[in-house]
């Protein structure tokens, strides 16, 4: 199943994945023209939320980054969020910024995302 995190669920993310006793990949999405840090600091922030996991050498340099004290302005130098704010959007760069502020977690299930905290089939 594809789970779909952020920063702003990272450690609702990470309880569920905890819940379910299985190994996961947490994959850091990125653009069509590489790694993207908000994504990699997401990755980190819910990597960070799970306790007693043997990380991969990716996974720890993305704790790194999200632990790092400059996190969020190192994000909004990123390239997505610089363009974002550009065309407008600081406020949306903002919203994303709120670190654990929503207990929702998307799943992928057929072609629908739905919450699977909410879905009885996902067990």
């Amino acid at each position: 199943m594809i789970f779909i995190g952020g920063l702003i669920n990272a450690k609702a993310v990470a309880h569920y994945l905890q819940t379910r006793r299985e190994d996961v990949a947490i994959v850091a999405c990125g653009t069509r023209l590489g790694a993207a840090v908000e994504d990699l600091v997401g990755a980190g922030a819910i990597a960070a939320s799970i306790s007693h996991a043997a990380f991969s050498d990716d996974a720890l340099a993305a704790i790194g980054l999200f632990r790092g004290r400059g996190w969020r302005s190192l994000v909004k130098r990123g390239r997505v969020a610089t363009l974002l704010i550009d065309l407008g959007f600081e406020k949306d760069i903002e919203f994303c910024l709120r670190l654990n502020s929503s207990s929702v977690v998307p799943g992928l299930v057929g072609n629908r995302i739905i919450d699977v905290r909410r879905s009885r089939r996902l067990g």
